[in-house]
C-alpha cells in the first residue's frame, strides 16, 4: 500500500466521491471497474474481505491486560451521554459563525471528552495501547480498516451522534485515504532521543501515541474560540463549515474510542474489534487535526476573506 503525495486531494468532507471509493478499494487489494462500490460501509463491506483478525485478537487481548487500573463504565457512559450533547451544539456553531470575544463554545463541546481522557490515561489505558498496537503502518492500517468495515454496530454507533449515512462512510474511507498524514504518527519509543540528534525529543515527555492523537484534537478544538475571535477578518465562511466537518470528524473518533473502553469495562467488546477501534480512532481524531489545521488555523491568502477597500 504505497503512501503516495498530496492526501488533501483523497480527503472527504462527509461526502465519498467515486473517486475517493476507488482510491479507498485500490488500496485495500480491490480493482474497481466501472460499477464501483456505492457510498454505505455495507455496500463496501461487500468488497473488502475481513481478512484473518487473529493478529488484531491477541493485540486486543494484550490491550485489556495491560491495564493497571479499573475502568469505570458507569462514568463512561455518563460522559459518552455528555458527549452525544456535544454533537447536537454543532449547528449552531455553523449559525454562529465566529465566536465573540470570550467566548467558550468550542471549549464546550470537549468537557464530557476531557473528562474520559483523565480517566483512562489513569487507568493506564493509552500506554497499553501503545504498548500492545503497532504505529500506523501500511499492514496495521488496512487490517484495521477490513475490520473496521465488518462490524455491525460501527455504522449504529455513529449514527447515534449524528452521522449521516455518506458521512460514516467518509470517516472509514478518509482512514486510508489520508494514510500519509498518518505514517508522520509514531510511537513514543521510535522518536530519536534529544542526546542523539537536534530535534530528538525526551521520550518521558512525550505522550502515547494514541493519547497524543486524542489529546491533540480536543486541544485543537478548545483553542478555536479564540483563535477565530483573534482572526475574524480572516475566516470565511467555508473555513467554518470545513472545520466543523474536521470537528464534528474529531468528535466522532473520540465517542468511538470511549465506546469501546465502556464496553471494554462491561466486558461487551471482542479483543479484535477493540484492537480497530482504538486505532480507527486515534486515525479519525489525527486526521480531524491534521485537516483543521490545514482548512482553518494556517490561512493563506487564497483562503482568507478578501480584504476590504476603502475609498
Amino acid at each position: 500500500m504505497a503512501y503516495g503525495t498530496a492526501p488533501e486531494e483523497r480527503y472527504s468532507y462527509g461526502e465519498v466521491s467515486d473517486e475517493d471509493r476507488r482510491e479507498f478499494l485500490k488500496a485495500l487489494g480491490v480493482v474497481a471497474g466501472g460499477g464501483v462500490a456505492g457510498a454505505t460501509l455495507r455496500d463496501l463491506r461487500g468488497e473488502v474481505a475481513s481478512g484473518a483478525a487473529g493478529g488484531l485478537a491477541e493485540m486486543g487481548e494484550a490491550v485489556r491486560a495491560g491495564l493497571t487500573g479499573t475502568l469505570d463504565g458507569a462514568l463512561l457512559a455518563e460522559e459518552l451521554t455528555g458527549l452525544e450533547e456535544s454533537f447536537e451544539l454543532l449547528p449552531q456553531l455553523a449559525s454562529m459563525g465566529v465566536p465573540e470575544q470570550g467566548a467558550s463554545a468550542y471549549q464546550e463541546l470537549t468537557t464530557p471528552a476531557w473528562t474520559i481522557n483523565d480517566h483512562l490515561a489513569e487507568v493506564g489505558f493509552f500506554a497499553s495501547a501503545e504498548e500492545n498496537l503497532p504505529a500506523f503502518t501500511p499492514d496495521h492500517i488496512e487490517e484495521t480498516t477490513r475490520q473496521l468495515l465488518h462490524i455491525e454496530e460501527l455504522p449504529a454507533t455513529l449514527a447515534e451522534v449524528g452521522f449521516a449515512e455518506s458521512e460514516r462512510t467518509a470517516l472509514v474511507t478518509n482512514i486510508v485515504n489520508s494514510r500519509e498524514q498518518l505514517s508522520w504518527w509514531m510511537k513514543t519509543p521510535d522518536y530519536p532521543p534529544a542526546e542523539a540528534v537536534e530535534d530528538g525529543v525526551v521520550h518521558e515527555f512525550v505522550a502515547p501515541l494514541h493519547r497524543r492523537a486524542a489529546e491533540g484534537a480536543l486541544l485543537w478544538i478548545d483553542g478555536l474560540d479564540h483563535f477565530l475571535w483573534q482572526n475574524e477578518v480572516l475566516v470565511t465562511d467555508e473555513m467554518i463549515d470545513r472545520g466543523l466537518w474536521d470537528i464534528k470528524s474529531m468528535l466522532g473518533g473520540y465517542y468511538l474510542l470511549g465506546s469501546a473502553a465502556r464496553d471494554l469495562a462491561g466486558g461487551e467488546i471482542a479483543d479484535e474489534q477493540l484492537s480497530a477501534l482504538i486505532t480507527g480512532s486515534a486515525a479519525i481524531t489525527i486526521i480531524g487535526q491534521e485537516f483543521l489545521r490545514n482548512d482553518v488555523v494556517h490561512i493563506d491568502d487564497h483562503m482568507r476573506a478578501p480584504r476590504e477597500v476603502s475609498y
